[in-house]
């Protein structure tokens, strides 16, 4: 009698204990609930770069809402706490540990910039945060950084298809190449490129003129430009800086073609520029604003949904397209979603389509490299925008 009284108890512990194992099994990962998905966001909304970041996570914000709409993920609705860093890296690896450790968020859709983000690679790592950087430096990917999926063609691959433009394409004459860049990662990493590639077509580089991010006026730079009778002018700078340098070569009539990369490829430069911007062409990794692709036009409808006074629309459809890529990421990682599930299900993305918001997408487990492609954009002066004058293409 005792013995049998003693294997009903070791059987209740035994039960009872499968009820804590199973309980503990089917507790709630970091950031998902039964019925929520916390995400984080790292990213400017206050001063003097704030016209940067607020579109680009407005874009994230919208499109998540947007699959809110739709039923969310798997049953699951999305919420979004937006962090800002004021583009200053010690701000930034702030928010990202308060967001994992205090608001406990599945991940942090973005970290930032390129510094912000090289600050934190060391909590993405040992907290397993999967993120896509607002960067575009090859030392994301090269070597593979396990958490960090690259997007958009790196400055150096932009460049080149720059040049390969040039010399392909337009088969000018006599091209005479001047360089106006600022002395910043990405402008130096431009002058390099475009000099690297030049010298491959005996392309001469006539001039190599800094312009401060901040210059109102450039016409030291122009008249300089003028001396070497530079026909094309490639500009390694931001908007603002080459919203001043078009303005400027208008005024002393100065007219070659100017070509831009991504942060200097919107429709603002064609409103701010009007007629300066006649011979502008930009390069950028996302599709224009008034492309008729699925993609790009419901970038326009959440905005209009959402009255968002657009500035810099190219970023907004950045930020939709890197929300569309974790949404169809977590999609895919099905009802077990944490941090893992998540990664592996960013690594099944091959050849996937966003309706015209960036190139074909291409991960793997050995590969989180972003398509090194872009298309070409002219500037439209009576309508104020860009128009697509190629399809997606990469150096040749």
């Amino acid at each position: 009698m005792k013995s049998q009284k003693k294997r009903v108890a070791v059987w209740g512990v035994a039960i009872l204990l499968g009820l804590l194992v199973a309980g503990w099994c089917a507790a709630d990962e970091r950031g998902v609930t039964k019925d929520k998905i916390t995400l984080g966001l790292v990213l400017v909304k206050t001063g003097p770069v704030a016209a940067l970041g607020l579109p680009n996570g407005q874009g994230m914000v919208d499109y998540m809402n947007y699959l809110n709409e739709k039923g969310g993920i798997n049953g699951r609705k999305i919420e979004v706490i937006w962090e800002d860093d004021q583009f200053e890296a010690p701000k930034s690896v702030a928010a990202v540990k308060k967001l994992i450790h205090r608001d406990n968020v599945l991940t942090i859709l973005t970290t930032g910039g390129t510094n912000q983000t090289v600050a934190n690679l060391d909590t993405i790592n040992k907290s397993k945060i999967v993120n896509i950087p607002n960067a575009l430096a090859d030392e994301f990917f090269k070597p593979l950084q396990p958490y960090i999926f690259a997007m958009g063609a790196t400055y150096e691959a932009q460049y080149q298809c720059i040049v390969d433009y040039i010399a392909q394409d337009m088969k000018m004459k006599d091209p005479r190449i001047g360089v106006v860049y600022a002395k910043k990662e990405y402008g130096k990493k431009g002058l390099d490129a475009i000099k690297e590639r030049a010298a491959k077509y005996n392309i001469p580089v006539v001039a190599e003129l800094v312009l401060p991010t901040g210059a109102v006026d450039a016409s030291s730079q122009v008249l300089a430009l003028q001396k070497e009778n530079a026909n094309i002018v490639i500009t390694c700078d931001v908007l603002p800086p080459v919203i001043t340098f078009l303005k400027t070569a208008q005024k002393y009539d100065y007219r070659p073609v100017v070509f831009g990369f991504n942060w200097a490829t919107d429709d603002a430069l064609v409103k701010a520029c009007g007629e300066a911007a006649k011979n502008y062409i930009g390069v950028n990794f996302v599709g224009a604003w008034n492309d008729e692709t699925p993609g790009i036009k419901l970038c326009r409808e959440l905005a209009k949904k959402n009255d968002r006074q657009i500035q810099l629309t190219s970023l907004y459809v950045n930020g939709v397209g890197v929300a569309w890529l974790f949404g169809e990421a977590m999609k895919r990682a099905g009802q077990n979603l944490n941090p893992d599930s998540l990664k592996a299900a960013m690594e099944t993305l091959s050849n996937y389509d966003t309706g015209g918001i960036f190139p074909p997408v291409n991960y793997s487990p050995s590969s989180h490299a972003p398509a090194e492609m872009v298309k070409f954009f002219k500037a439209d002066v009576p309508n104020g925008k860009l128009v697509p004058i190629t399809e997606w293409r990469k150096p040749k």
